[in-house]
């Protein structure tokens, strides 16, 4: 814990120990206005005096509950915003800024109050940030609630005094979004990463519990993925170490797509969130638990697969139709049965509990001519198929009469164009080829 930290700490307990216990006190009658609960940040006010605090007295505090930015997701405090290069961490803090500032829709789905917000882009020009705003406002009007500045001087150089000076100008703010955590940090000289990259955030951290707003800092991560999303950060251990919480942008090897990573100190349970990005407005829309959702996405592929065939199937193929990995779906279909999405036959092939793709089924004058019992089982192929007629008999003339291979390939041309014949299709269907049992034949492989 820093020292500013621990000095805010005690400061902020002592007021609260003052305001909840019977401990006789003296107010100080200069200036710094000891009385105001609402600025617990008043360093300056001598008569609130410092010290341990014991168990029954800390019990008997009271504290305002923790303020949400954008509900479940962003919490007040700072908290590190961490992404691969040009995969949209400045898009969704862009964002979270608008939406606060409106006090509208963060993520698509998350409700915001509105506040003040401060947006530094200082990667950025003002002709490429107005660029930018445009198409997040797509047609809305911008809101004066949101600042933006495209240079600010580094914490160690007077950026932390002017933010601290800017937040106590705005009152109302929620939200200061600082873009990236390299353009504002104190050069790094290599002595002691741990330490350095402890103190590079250090100063925000009383900022943001003095004024009660969401800090968020914008950095990277590393090229290779990690089990904990923590450890993609590209940094020490020092710079996770010296933040409240943490947002993780990330798409990792085989996943179903982009998501989202929440932790912090204020959340309770790590979550990881679908995510959907809108190319026309350049926004992330948070789509639920990415868990849920990607099995939920999975299973709808293999309700259509099984709705596009006219056999039930197994689930080996199922995953070769999915060109998905055969144990995941295996696994994956044996719960959908259980969860009464499937039904399950004697061969241990699989079909929908509420079939929506039927392929007229039940046209009891088509069975399929799986025998085609008016072909004498002795005749060669060629003998039992009679010509196709309306075409001259003189091969010179440049339409050869042959006979007619169709019945062979089970109504599917194979191995050079995987397309049906023109004349129609095998299944009866007024309108001919190709009908949808015969594009499913086509997907399929016929009776398989």
């Amino acid at each position: 814990m820093s020292r500013a930290w621990r000095k805010l700490d005690e400061e902020t307990l002592n007021i609260h120990r003052h305001q909840n216990t019977t401990e006789s006190h003296t107010p100080n009658s200069t200036s710094g206005n000891p009385g105001n609960s609402g600025n617990p940040g008043n360093s300056g006010n001598p008569g609130n005096p410092t010290g341990p605090i014991t168990a029954a007295e800390l019990m008997n505090l009271q504290f305002e509950p923790t303020r949400w930015v954008v509900p479940g997701v962003l919490p007040e405090g700072l908290t590190l915003l961490a992404g691969k290069p040009k995969k949209g961490k400045s898009w969704m803090a862009l964002g979270m800024c608008e939406a606060v500032a409106v006090g509208g829709v963060a993520f698509g789905t998350r409700r915001v109050d509105e506040g003040d917000t401060l947006y530094l882009a200082l990667e950025d020009n003002t002709k490429r940030l107005q660029k930018r705003l445009r198409k997040v406002l797509d047609g809305r009007a911008a809101p004066g609630k949101m600042h933006l500045h495209t240079e600010w001087p580094r914490l160690d150089e007077g950026g932390a005094e002017k933010l601290d000076e800017w937040l106590t100008e705005h009152p109302d703010a929620r939200l200061v979004v600082i873009d990236t955590l390299a353009k504002i940090r104190k050069p790094a000289s290599g002595a002691n990463v741990y330490a350095e990259d402890y103190a590079a955030l250090e100063l925000l951290l009383p900022l943001a519990a003095k004024h009660g707003v969401a800090i968020v800092v914008i950095h990277h991560l590393r090229k290779m993925a990690a089990a904990d999303p923590m450890d993609e950060i590209s940094s020490s251990t020092g710079l996770t170490a010296g933040v409240d919480g943490f947002l993780i942008l990330r798409r990792t090897p085989g996943s179903k797509g982009p998501t989202l990573y929440v932790d912090g100190r204020d959340i309770e349970e790590p979550t990881e969130y679908a995510l959907h990005w809108n190319m026309n407005t350049a926004t992330w829309t948070i789509e639920g638990d990415a868990e849920e959702v990607h099995i939920s996405k999975e299973r709808a592929d293999i309700l259509l697969t099984l709705n596009r065939s006219p056999e039930p199937m197994t689930p080996k193929q199922v995953s070769d139709a999915m060109d998905a990995k055969y144990g995941s779906v295996k696994k994956l279909m044996w719960t959908m049965l259980g969860d009464g999405q499937l039904v399950k036959d004697e061969e241990g092939r699989y079909s929908p509990t509420y079939p929506t793709f039927h392929g007229n089924p039940g046209n009891p004058g088509n069975p399929g001519n799986p025998g085609n019992p008016g072909n004498p089982p002795d005749e060669s192929p060629q003998e039992s198929f009679p010509p196709v007629t309306g075409l001259p008999d003189d091969l010179e003339a440049g339409n050869p009469t042959y006979p007619d291979r169709y019945g062979e390939y089970n109504g599917r041309v194979t191995g050079v164009t995987g397309v049906t014949g023109v004349g129609g299709c095998t299944h009866g269907t007024p309108t001919g080829y190709p009908c949808d049992e015969c594009e499913v034949e086509d997907l399929f492989g016929g009776d398989e």
